[in-house]
């Protein structure tokens, strides 16, 4: 079982983003440490979603390819995406299909309806919800 770790600070930060666009879907990129059964956000990179949609996201490739340099600078590894979705916090459809592209990376959601963090993986086909620690 994958445990993911987020400051508090990190939870309010997408919070608040997912507040502020709501209802369309908020994102981020999730930097860190990664272990073979721990990832730890040490740096979230909220990005604008370029869709303006509430049942998908899109970052826009320049910011993506901009925070992937800045963090691996800062010798911080990829370890998932975060958005917001105004239903429960659980993979849709159409995430499931784009979390197949991601490999093993992280999905992070929040429902901001229900304001529920879960976070997800997909491992061998199957989806695996990890464990997360607010410290």
């Amino acid at each position: 079982m994958l445990i993911l770790q987020l400051q508090r600070h990190h939870v309010d930060l997408l919070k608040q983003e997912a507040r502020k666009v709501h209802p369309v879907e908020a994102c981020a990129m999730l930097f860190g440490k990664l272990s073979k059964n721990e990832a730890l956000v040490k740096k979230v990179e909220v990005a604008p979603n370029k869709l303006r949609s509430t049942a998908r996201f899109e970052i826009d490739p320049m910011r993506v390819v901009a925070a992937f340099n800045e963090a691996d600078e800062e010798g911080l590894e990829f370890i998932g995406l975060f958005h917001s979705h105004p239903a429960p916090a659980a993979p849709s459809p159409i995430d499931l299909k784009f979390m197949k592209l991601w490999g093993d990376a992280l999905w992070l959601i929040l429902s901001s309806t229900e304001g529920n963090l879960a976070a997800y993986q997909i491992k061998d086909d199957k989806v695996e919800e990890a464990t997360i620690i607010i410290e």
